[in-house]
């Protein structure tokens, strides 16, 4: 007992410390002493670090530790009580065990799991081994970057093909092409690239960067063969199987012609320029033919973000901050929708908090000029699809983003009821991140998408395409759905810090996908005629 109340002193304090706006270093012992939740022996602990660069007592207790308990923590359901049972009790201190230890029933039997417990292990173990060897399109954006700095190093020419440059959520294999004429392979630095040379070729090295488990394949090409490569390799299989009027595949016309440019392939095949991130085999034909790439939604077309945090829930900046960082990007307006009431564990607003909250915004607001806060609030979803305030707090804000935390294990019907539910309240504007889906972590609830969308668009409520590259949802493929009922979609960053406001340019990308046009975005509506669609 005493070390789990430790262990939420120091939870917390690191919480506060997270929150500082100067560098711990830079602060004196009195300081330090002074702030909260800071004791003597966290102040001493403060010291050692910023001295030593490390703690003695961490140093030990990870020592003591099991390197393969750290995975056990990835594992959904699972609590710091759950897992000391099964190191301490079980013996249980890797993830294998695990497996075992639930195939045989053992953690059935235990105390305090049971049979549904079991099955939930499983399942979850079984989500993270499919996504071992996978990333994020931010992570993967910003390795394949990186290793394109030291391709260029030996090879000038080359570049990024495949998965990344067509934006997908995630990401398994990492592409690229390196122009080299003539005999002989591609050589690179063994300090940095491990060959499998297994699923090498003279034409292709297949390998790994650093100690990376995403696989990589750069392939040798001559300079005639960037576009056809580029097309190929970045393009869906449905993509390329599209048949012209002449009945000719775009695979069979790349294969068969030569072209200087991308845009020279599209024109000679029939048809014009399809960006990258559209080659999905979803549509995209059809829809380039009576309609513009030029009037899909743009990071410049942006006009402010509607779902945001601050220190007043669970954000790392002030209110003030977060709105003179929309300021300094170049959006018009901010929204704030912190945490409501239900969400105790990300300090949620209590009615008496949102009031001083409101009462911040209006003095804010009386010193920008050209710009404004608008106030929101992330409603929780009750079980019962309740919103989480009263009628008479919900009408205080200008708009209110209603999302599912928590009880995430309904089925498929009780969850759909669930966020029709909250559609229906009048007070809804924007429903959030419609299936709760946290990329290579977990699976989204179950709901019926198409009945969700159907009251959407009943109810004249906005879909959140929730921008954290952790989320983006909802998935691009339903937009056109959305696009066909009318439905706006909202291009949130559900930031929490004053960078995650550039999350959205995940959320374009990834909306583009799905033919999200400007006219059809909230956010890119200037603020008079946002406020006249909340009313609405």
């Amino acid at each position: 007992d005493k070390d789990e109340i430790r262990a939420k002193t120091y939870t917390s304090a690191a919480f506060n410390i997270s929150r500082l706006e100067n560098e711990l270093n830079t602060l004196t012992k009195p300081d330090i002493l002074a702030l909260r939740g800071i004791g003597r022996l966290l102040a001493a602990n403060i010291e050692e670090i910023i001295s030593t660069g490390t703690l003695a007592e961490l140093s030990e207790l990870m020592e003591q530790t099991p390197q393969g308990l750290f995975d056990i923590f990835k594992v959904k359901g699972l609590g710091v009580k759950k897992i000391k049972t099964l190191w301490k009790t079980l013996g249980i201190d890797n993830v294998n065990e695990l497996r075992i230890a639930c195939e045989n029933g053992t953690i059935a039997a235990e105390k305090g799991f049971g049979e549904k417990t079991q099955v939930s292990i499983l399942e979850s173990l079984d989500y993270i081994k499919a996504q071992q060897g996978k990333l994020r399109i931010d992570g993967a954006e910003i390795l394949a970057n990186e290793i394109l700095k030291h391709l260029k190093t030996a090879y000038l020419d080359s570049d990024i093909i495949g998965q990344v440059p067509r934006f997908l959520e995630t990401v398994d294999l990492l592409q690229f092409y390196v122009v080299k004429e003539g005999f002989g392979g591609i050589k690179l630095n063994e300090e940095f690239f491990r060959q499998d040379l297994q699923n090498s070729s003279p034409i292709k090295w297949s390998g790994f960067f650093m100690e990376y488990l995403i696989p990589l394949e750069i392939f040798k090409i001559s300079a005639k063969d960037k576009v056809k490569t580029s097309l190929i390799y970045g393009s869906h299989e449905n993509h390329l199987k599209f048949a012209n009027k002449e009945g000719i595949s775009l695979l069979s016309h790349i294969n068969e012609n030569s072209f200087t440019t991308e845009s020279d392939a599209y024109q000679k095949f029939g048809f014009p320029y399809i960006l990258p991130e559209l080659r999905e085999g979803h549509g995209e034909f059809e829809w380039i033919e009576s309609n513009s790439s030029d009037t899909l939604v743009t990071w410049e077309s942006l006009k402010g973000t509607l779902h945001n945090h601050s220190t007043y829930s669970d954000g790392s900046h002030t209110l003030k901050q977060m709105a003179d960082y929309a300021r300094e990007i170049g959006l018009s307006y901010f929204g704030i929708a912190d945490h409501s009431q239900t969400a105790t564990y990300a300090k949620g607003l209590t009615p008496e908090r949102v009031i001083q909250q409101h009462k911040e915004i209006d003095l804010l607001n009386s010193e920008y000029t050209d710009f404004k806060i608008v106030k929101g609030i992330e409603s929780d979803i009750l079980t019962n699809g309740d919103l989480d305030y009263e009628p008479e707090v919900l009408a205080r804000f200008d708009y209110v983003v209603a999302s599912v935390h928590a009880v995430l294990n309904m089925d498929i019907e009780k969850a759909t009821d669930r966020l029709i539910k909250a559609i229906e309240n009048p007070y809804t504007s924007i429903l959030g991140h419609m299936t709760g889906r946290i990329l290579l972590s977990r699976n989204g609830y179950p709901v019926h998408v198409n009945k969700i969308i159907d009251a959407c668009a009943a109810n004249k409520v906005s879909i959140e395409l929730n921008s954290s590259p952790y989320r983006l949802d909802i998935d691009w493929r339903y937009l056109p759905l959305c696009l066909e009922k009318g439905i706006k979609i909202a291009l949130n960053p559900d930031a929490h810090e004053m960078l995650g406001l550039l999350d959205m340019k995940y959320g374009v990308k990834v909306a583009r996908k799905g033919f999200l046009t400007k006219n059809m975005t909230l956010n890119a509506l200037p603020l008079p005629e946002l406020l006249t669609y909340f009313k609405k």
